[in-house]
């Protein structure tokens, strides 16, 4: 975890204005600035900057935070990331706070330095395939835009290219380059023949992936090219549509959206993303006046995918194509949407269409009314399940089944009590049989752990009363599959595993603490807002304190969260089994409002925390008076003042900067 000096430091020291105003364009406006803001599209300068304060608010849209927020939000950075960049613009060391073994080091910067150099490839290859989609080679290619209405302009601003398949031609390119072959053939570009390489052959006789195919590259929010998605250019050629990169150590698909580069900061000035099928839709759109656009590259939308999609905007539209593939991917989309806690709202074209082809045939603005009446994926997925069935009691039951677990996913209390009586109704049974359905399709709840007891006499043929569950002090026999087929008794003796201790309750916490610790269970990148606005020092318990801030170094590594890894290696059971017991009760908030509720816990927790040193600092002052102690309760009595005045006035957003 980078430290909270060091991040102080580097706020105190970056030019808020100037790193803002690269752009928005501000103006003088009293002791701040003021312009047009960035995250949502308006006519009236409503973005303020202090330049005092060190952040930014906007009075229209909420939007709120210092410099390091500001490049997170506008340029798709992670905390780390950002705070690295700004560190290095300000001439800031940033240290590591924890000291890595020389190899795991080692390791580490040969990953990186592999991924720069891959990086460099591939971008110095998406040049390359550019300029030939602009020369007289290109010109298949050009015909297919041509024709599909594309201009040069947007060409090049997804940098699209075309792959001629002329080893010689690309190996003239290469000579030009310091890229190696090696490196091609990690990135998938080069395939090795199968009879080695060939030093008198073009590249050394090795293939390339790809040829007379149009190149989208497929680029992250950051601006690097991570692989590449190919079209055929011939609809009737005997070839897969689309060939995309293989698995390199810069590309999985599942961790990819196309179209999000463009989209990154559009969406959130648009105040939603939508998201399609296919890459050329993107494009398309883009080219229509719709620049917040992704899609998922043909692929079933992964959890990864989603948190991206949320990092872009967590108002989602999803536009499906005119056929039953189309339909089938958005409602396949909609659970790993929910598990997000995200909504999304769909719109269904009809005839065929998918949104290329519907916006060349009816215009922009017919799209765009398509996009303002979307309704909610899920009411069009419960009125298609009811639909698929009979209305008889077989079909009936099938159709809560197939809805119970999207249900059961509804975080907002209200959200989920308004849905249960939508279903009950279209499907015409009573409000009790949804909520046995919503609780059958909950995941079984882990045995509780017993302490092994010598195995019951064995009865070869059990009676019916036999097979009831045993009571609590005669626990079941466990069972060994062995090699031979044979079943070992593992009960008792020696291999048996040892009794796992009883677990002690957690001691009763503020309930501030408590609920603080549900936002976080719900989403665990909130434990960097916790850490960051020093929230864990006024926490009552040090073990869940101490889970906190490894959560949220965990949340700031660049590995992806394991937060059951996590529980499985921290020493306090106590907390271990608080926190299980926290994400098992979902908060019922979103993100937005969690972060508010998480803010104003903090706040709770910090005045509490005052409010204690001013009865310790009261009690010692009768005993033994002084101007020190005096001076401590004066400090004490103003921190106290400001928390209250904070607690007082309503908030909008989550301030990026603590108590003072």
């Amino acid at each position: 975890m980078i430290p909270e000096q060091t991040i102080a430091e580097i706020l105190e020291r970056v030019d808020l204005v100037k790193l803002v105003g690269r752009q928005v364009k501000l103006r003088k406006a009293g002791a701040g600035f003021m312009g047009l803001c960035p995250f949502h599209d308006e006519k009236s300068p409503s973005f303020s900057v202090s330049p005092v304060r060190r952040t930014y608010h906007c009075f229209g849209c909420g939007a709120h935070g210092d410099a390091v927020r500001f490049l997170m939000e506008q340029h798709g950075r992670s905390f780390p990331e950002a705070v690295r960049e700004l560190a290095a613009e300000v001439g800031v060391m940033v240290p590591e706070e924890r000291p890595e073994p020389p190899a795991r080091r080692a390791e580490r910067e040969r990953q990186r330095s592999e991924a720069e150099r891959l990086f460099a490839a591939q971008d110095a290859v998406t040049t390359y395939y550019t300029d030939t989609l602009f020369s007289p080679a290109g010109e298949p290619a050009q015909r297919y835009l041509t024709g599909r209405g594309f201009t040069p302009d947007t060409a090049r601003a997804f940098r699209l290219g075309y792959a001629d398949g002329d080893a010689a031609r690309f190996q003239r390119f290469l000579a030009t380059t310091d890229v190696a072959l090696a490196d091609l053939v990690a990135l998938g570009l080069l395939l090795v023949p199968d009879t080695g390489p060939d030093p008198s052959a073009p590249l050394q006789g090795h293939y390339l992936r790809f040829r007379r195919r149009l190149m989208c590259p497929v680029v992250d929010v950051r601006g690097q090219v991570t692989g590449y998605s190919g079209r055929v250019l011939d609809a009737k050629a005997k070839a897969a549509k689309y060939v995309n990169s293989p698995e390199t150590p810069v590309f999985t698909k599942g961790d990819q959206l196309y179209g999000a580069f463009t989209a990154r900061s559009t969406a959130r000035r648009a105040g939603r993303v939508i998201l399609c099928e296919g890459n050329l839709d993107v494009v398309a759109l883009w080219q229509a006046g719709f620049p917040g656009t992704v899609a998922a590259m043909g692929t079933a939308l992964t959890t990864r995918q989603v948190r991206l999609v949320k990092r872009l905007s967590e108002q989602v539209i999803c536009v499906m194509d005119g056929d039953a593939a189309g339909a089938k991917a958005a409602f396949a989309s909609l659970l790993p949407f929910l598990e997000e806690g995200i909504q999304p709202r769909a719109v269904l074209l009809t005839g065929g269409h998918d949104p290329d082809s519907y916006v060349r045939e009816h215009g922009a603005d017919a799209f765009r009314t398509l996009l303002a009446a979307a309704r909610p994926l899920l009411d069009l997925y419960i009125e298609r399940e009811a639909a698929a069935r009979p209305a008889d009691a077989l079909g009936r039951a099938e159709g809560l089944r197939a809805l119970a677990p999207a249900l059961r996913l509804l975080q907002d209390p209200l959200t989920r009590d308004l849905y249960r009586q939508q279903v009950a109704s279209t499907l015409g049974v009573p409000l009790d049989f949804v909520d046995r359905a919503i609780q059958e399709a909950a995941p079984a709840p882990a045995p509780t752990p017993r302490a092994p007891a010598p195995p019951p006499a064995f009865v070869p043929a059990p009676p019916p009363d036999f097979l009831a569950a045993p009571p609590p002090d005669e626990p079941p026999p466990m069972w060994e599959d062995d090699e031979a087929g044979a079943f070992m008794d593992l009960s008792d003796g020696p291999d048996a595993p040892p009794a796992a201790p009883p677990v002690k309750p957690m001691p009763k916490l503020p309930r501030y603490e408590r609920e603080l610790a549900e936002y976080i269970a719900d989403f665990p990148d909130l434990a960097v807002d916790l850490v960051r606005r020093e929230g864990h020092k006024y926490l009552t318990h040090e073990g869940l304190a101490d889970f906190l801030v490894r959560l949220c170094r965990e949340v700031e590594s660049d590995a992806v969260l394991d937060e059951d890894r996590l529980l499985r290696e921290f020493p306090d059971a106590q907390v271990v089994a608080f926190w299980r017991e926290r994400q098992a009760r979902p908060s019922g908030l979103d993100r937005t409002h969690a972060r508010r509720a998480l803010h104003d816990a903090v706040l709770r927790l910090e005045h509490g925390h005052w409010k204690r040193q001013r009865k310790d600092i009261l009690r010692r002052l009768g005993s033994t008076p002084g101007q020190e102690l005096s001076s401590e309760l004066a400090e004490v009595n103003r921190r106290l003042t400001l928390i209250t005045r904070r607690l007082s006035t309503p908030t909008t957003q989550t301030p990026a900067e603590g108590a003072n």
